[in-house]
């Protein structure tokens, strides 16, 4: 230690050390809160300090200070089926939630069976719970009878447009989509839909630059088609850049990317593929068909989550990468996102996000108001990733470090 008040050029270089090692920021997971029921997903407004938790039985819990709040946001539990893969499945609030109080959800309703999107106005906008909202039907889609499978549910708002809702829905259900609705352009089902809820009441509009807006042929409604179960998907809060994580059937699981800007309309093969490989049911390629960007088959896992591309506050091993799972598995993985569209540099992030949480069951990831990374186990464990505490501690112990080194300077006491 002597040796390093000998010199200005040592110091630094010690310092150095210490700001390169504190670079590295390898990532962590740390537990937020167990005790959960089958969370499938978190969300919340841009910026707001509280996060949302949907739980598939039908509870919207408010995440505040790191605990659970005993009220719920909001109770659909008498209304929502729960057989299977159904249940209250997505949860999104509008951009302008602050000051209009609207947000959607996507539930299968216990007396029909059929998905349901509905508008929640909450009566005065900051309210503490949505007691009291009014609530506007948006769309119904008519589910396969006595199929209780492929029921996607995710929802959300590109960044930057407060108009037009995207809407993921599955096949509904069974093996091989028996039915052909995922290739069928007047089936909602198996699609990627976009609608413009910007209207008062209920129903919606089509946007008039949706790619089938014109069709004679194809629903307007529909975005993407060939989807299986699109179940979680997300928008780059940076880029608007829409990830998909469409669930396989027994040989693929696969990841599809729209780059923001794009016009829309792509269908990404399902029945016909799955994944990047002909389906042995009606399989072929169709032209036009569009490549998912990343599939991998039953050495990696059954049935992918599909998650994020990280902008939260900084870790440098984390920053810019989509991070996503597999449930079969119980694995996190990431992958480095190219401007090209491609992506390269997959990474088993297991160890270092869930190991020694106790999480196991991934059921799907979230995002608060500030970009933070969230993993929600099938056990009820929540985690959060953040920086690798060794990181901080060698950081901390380089501020030490210099506070040592001033007070020596200026004569004063430290110990030796």
């Amino acid at each position: 230690m002597k040796t390093l008040l000998n010199g200005g050029s040592r110091v630094l270089a010690c310092l150095a050390l210490v700001t390169a090692a504190g670079g590295a920021q390898a990532l962590d997971g740390q537990v937020v809160v167990s005790g959960l029921t089958a969370p499938l997903q978190l969300t919340a407004p841009v910026g707001d300090s509280r996060s949302f938790i949907v739980e598939k039985g039908g509870l919207i819990k408010i995440l505040s200070g790191g605990s659970v709040q005993a009220t719920p946001f909001l109770d659909l539990s008498g209304q929502v089926n729960t057989s299977g893969e159904r249940g209250l499945l997505g949860l999104a609030f509008d951009p302008n939630f602050a000051s209009n109080g609207r947000f959607y959800v996507d539930y299968i309703d216990r007396t029909t069976l059929n998905t349901v999107v509905a508008r929640y106005t909450l009566p005065t906008p900051g309210a503490a719970t949505a007691a009291g909202a009014t609530v506007d039907q948006i769309l119904t889609i008519a589910q396969p009878a006595g199929r209780d499978n492929h029921k996607a549910g995710w929802l959300s708002f590109r960044p930057g447009d407060s108009s037009d809702l995207y809407i993921a829905v599955g096949d509904g259900g069974s093996s091989y989509d028996p039915d052909g609705n995922a290739q069928n352009p007047q089936s909602l089902l198996g699609k990627m839909l976009r609608v413009d809820v910007s209207g008062s009441g209920a129903g919606y509009t089509i946007p008039a630059d949706n790619p089938f807006a014109a069709s004679a042929t194809t629903r307007p409604e529909i975005w993407a088609l060939g989807l299986r179960n699109p179940y979680r998907d997300s928008f780059d809060r940076l880029t608007g850049d829409l990830w998909i994580g469409d669930v396989g059937q027994s040989t693929r699981e696969e990841i599809d990317r729209e780059l923001a800007g794009d016009p829309g309309g792509h269908n990404y093969g399902w029945r016909l593929r799955e994944g990047t490989i002909e389906s042995p049911v009606n399989g072929g390629t169709a032209p036009g068909l569009t490549d998912p960007v990343f599939d991998y088959g039953r050495s990696t896992g059954g049935s992918i989550i599909g998650g994020f591309v990280y902008r939260g506050p900084s870790i440098a091993d984390a920053d810019g990468r989509y991070f996503f799972g597999d449930y079969v598995a119980n694995k996190v993985f990431s992958l480095a996102v190219n401007a090209d569209g491609s992506v390269s540099d997959l990474r088993d992030e297991t160890a270092d996000f869930i190991g020694g949480t106790g999480l196991s069951g991934v059921y799907s990831f979230g995002e608060d108001g500030l970009g933070r990374l969230y993993a929600l186990g099938g056990n009820g464990v929540l985690v959060v990733m953040v920086p690798e505490p060794a990181t901080w501690a060698l950081f901390g112990g380089g501020l030490g470090l210099l506070a040592w080194i001033s007070r020596r300077r200026s004569g004063g006491r430290g110990a030796v």
